[in-house]
């Protein structure tokens, strides 16, 4: 059933999920989820993927929710340090909850973790406190994660899941997105919708953002170019996560004007992990500076693109 928060404006919000059958994954995973959740107790557990928007965080947020669970969250790209587990992370894990509840540490953009210092003390913390905590780590890039620390957790690979059971997974995108029109007197044309879900499949979030953003007038009427540029936009920041320098040299060479790749980067920096988008927005801007200068703006677009790229 479609979770509603009803005291929520924004879709994204106002439909996030709040049971495991609300969430767009595979059966396999979903049935995995339910076991444990009945049992009243998670594994420890990595959610990785580079696409932004597939639903790790709702993942966290829904399992935390169904157990009623005692939650620290934590975003390792702002701590990441041995302090982070010194001064908060053991507090809360070095003892049992009053009331029985179980804890589980949320550590979010854990590839930003110091893999010299503070991952391995990790996963000492891991094991020494079974007992009273779980964690959960999400990343983007699981390879900066250390091997001893994976091997301690079971990993849910969000970029594999879509890629391969994307005909499961874009039928229940599609089924919960009707829901959300159904439940919000939205009149639509199929055809509307599914072009919406193949512009933006796997990202959950832009699918419903576009939503909202098409259906003011109470019926989806999609703006099929500026959507393009959004797609187009979202192409951009897959290449820049994927550190696929050949694919973002050809994405960008597509757009119809290389210059609105700078507030493409700025309109998405939200998708780039918290601690680096000071830095991400000094580059946009200091390249946006060159642009009325340079010989070719290609070159400029893709330099600038480039540079963001080596900064995550």
């Amino acid at each position: 059933m479609l979770s509603v928060n009803k005291k929520e404006f924004i879709w994204i919000e106002k439909y996030r999920p709040k049971n495991i059958d609300d969430i767009v994954l595979p059966e396999a995973v979903k049935n995995d989820v339910k076991a444990w959740i009945k049992q009243g107790e998670i594994p420890n557990l990595l959610l990785s993927g580079k696409i932004p928007g597939t639903g790790k965080t709702s993942l966290c947020h829904t399992i935390i929710e169904e157990l009623g669970a005692d939650a620290l969250f934590v975003n390792a790209s702002l701590e990441a340090n041995i302090d982070l587990l010194r001064n908060r992370i053991q507090g809360f894990v070095s003892t049992a909850s009053f009331d029985d509840r179980p804890k589980i540490v949320i550590l979010d953009e854990a590839d930003f973790l110091n893999p010299n210092s503070t991952q391995p003390a990790l996963r000492g913390f891991i094991e020494k406190f079974s007992k009273n905590a779980r964690f959960i780590l999400t990343c983007n890039y699981k390879n900066k994660l250390i091997e001893p620390l994976r091997n301690r957790l079971i990993e849910i690979d969000y970029d594999e899941m879509y890629q391969n059971n994307k005909a499961d997974m874009l039928k229940q995108t599609a089924k919960r997105t009707i829901e959300i029109l159904k439940n919000e007197k939205i009149k639509y044309e199929m055809a509307d919708l599914k072009w919406l879900l193949q512009h933006f499949y796997p990202s959950n979030r832009k699918i419903i953002n576009s939503l909202q953003e098409y259906s003011n007038t109470g019926a989806l009427l999609i703006n099929k170019d500026e959507a393009d540029q959004d797609s187009l936009a979202s192409l951009v920041i897959e290449n820049i996560m994927n550190k696929d320098f050949k694919g973002l040299k050809a994405t960008i060479e597509k757009t119809a004007d290389s210059s609105s790749i700078f507030r493409m980067l700025y309109d998405q920096i939200e998708t780039f992990p918290l601690a680096v988008r000071p830095q991400i927005i000094i580059c946009i801007a200091k390249y946006q500076s060159y642009d009325s200068m340079v010989r070719d703006r290609n070159i400029n677009s893709v330099a600038c693109a480039t540079e963001v790229m080596s900064i995550i």
